[in-house]
Order: structure tokens, then C-alpha cells, then sequence
């Protein structure tokens, strides 16, 4: 008998998920874990001192530079759990980029600054606390006891540390490098934008609250203030191009 012209191959069954699908979900998780943590860190912020304190005054949360990175971040983090899930609809990938784009470089200033001064000089982060308050203080990652300020450890983890490392993995692991013109404008023009807008808005904020957020800059005169703002923006623009760079 003449041999058979035709080939059988193995058909897979229609129920068989996708090779990738695993990864995707698993991908997804971790996004939304990630997420999830900074919520509950937010959250449980608002039950502690500093939390009551903040809340009650002008522009509430939003003078916090750490608040704004972190809304940011969740948004980019839930956002990149959905096209996990939906990788046909690229309606997010723009989006998604552009938020990188500012919340990467602003959440490594953020973990930069925010340990630098917590570990060498935590009086210059947070303001004193009263004498009548001293005696419930919550454990914290600042070892003074005369703060007012004091945040629980896994709370300051969950908004001055982990974004910036969840963010950071996630672009080395997850997403291709700027090219130009995205890193050669977009960034500098995004850095700059948003560091005019946060002097004015926390300059702003001083003005009818009588202090500003972070005890340091009360401590600086107008010249200074505008000079750090200026450093933290050109910090905020060496970050990105150095990890950039580095990307390959």
C-alpha cells in the first residue's frame, strides 16, 4: 500500500490553556499584591498620629510627596494587572508608560531622601512630639521616642520603600527601555513640569497651614527651598537616565 500523503500531528485540546497564561497570572498577582500592600499601608495611616494630623489640614494627604508617588504607583500597578490579563487590549500601554515615566524616577527620591534623613537625622523628617502624646507612640523605624511622626515599620516599607523596588523590578523584568524622544524629552519635560507644580503647590500649602509638610523645609529659607526643589528634580532626572541606561 502506497504511503499515506497526509501527516497526523498531536491536536491540543481546546480546553488547554495558553503557554503563557500561567506567567500572566502570576504576573498579575504580584502587581496586585504590590498594590494591595501600599493601599493597606495608606490606610492604615490614617488611624495613627501622623495620619490625624495630616489629614485635618489644607490640602490633607495630597502635601506629601510620598502620598502623590504612592496614588500613582497603585494606579500604574493596577492598570499593569489588567493588560496581565487582557494582553490583546493596548488601549492601557500608552498610559501605562507615561506613568512610569514620572513615577519611577519620583518614587527613587522619594526612598532616596526619605531614608537618607530618617536613618542620619529622623528630627529633620518628623516634627516633635507633645509631652502629652509621648506615652502611645507606635513602634516605628525611627528609634527616637520623642517623635510625633512615628511610623509603624511595615507601613514605612509599604510607601517609602517598596514602591520604588516593585517599580524598579517591574521596569528591568517587564518593560523595554525610553528611546528617544521619550527619554530625551518626555523625561526632562515630565521632571520639570511636575517639580515646578509640586514647589508652587506645596509652597502653596505652607501659606495657609503656617508650616510645611516635612520639618526640613521649614528649616530652609525661600533661596534654599528653591534650590532643593531644583536638586530633587535633577536627582529625580539622573535616576531615570541611569536606569535607563543600564537597561538593556
Amino acid at each position: 500500500m502506497a504511503p499515506s500523503m497526509h501527516t497526523n500531528y498531536p491536536v491540543p485540546h481546546v480546553n488547554q490553556a495558553p503557554v503563557d497564561a500561567q506567567p500572566r497570572k502570576l504576573r498579575a498577582f504580584l502587581h496586585l499584591a504590590s498594590a494591595g500592600v501600599m493601599i493597606s499601608g495608606f490606610q492604615a495611616l490614617q488611624d495613627v498620629a501622623a495620619g490625624k494630623v495630616m489629614a485635618p489640614q489644607y490640602g490633607g494627604f495630597l502635601q506629601y510627596l510620598t502620598i502623590i508617588g504612592l496614588l500613582v504607583t497603585v494606579i500604574f500597578m493596577i492598570m499593569s494587572a489588567s493588560q496581565d490579563m487582557l494582553p490583546s487590549v493596548n488601549v492601557f500601554q500608552p498610559i501605562r508608560r507615561i506613568l512610569l515615566l514620572f513615577a519611577l524616577p519620583i518614587e527613587v527620591v522619594i526612598s532616596t531622601i526619605y531614608w537618607g534623613i530618617v536613618l542620619t537625622k529622623p528630627d529633620l523628617m518628623f516634627p516633635p512630639m507633645p509631652a502629652s502624646a509621648k506615652g502611645g507612640a507606635e513602634p516605628s523605624s525611627s528609634g527616637d521616642a520623642s517623635l510625633l511622626f512615628r511610623i509603624p515599620l511595615w507601613m514605612d516599607i509599604s510607601m517609602h520603600l517598596l514602591p520604588a523596588v516593585a517599580l524598579v523590578i517591574h521596569f528591568f523584568t517587564l518593560e523595554k527601555r525610553y528611546n528617544p524622544p521619550a527619554s530625551t524629552l518626555g523625561a526632562p519635560l515630565l521632571a520639570a513640569s511636575f517639580g515646578a507644580f509640586y514647589a508652587f503647590w506645596v509652597e502653596h500649602c505652607a501659606k495657609i497651614n503656617g508650616r510645611f509638610p516635612y520639618p526640613f523645609l521649614n528649616l530652609m529659607g525661600g533661596e534654599e527651598r528653591a534650590v532643593f526643589y531644583i536638586f530633587s528634580v535633577m536627582l529625580a532626572l539622573g535616576a531615570f537616565f541611569i536606569l535607563n541606561f543600564i537597561h538593556r
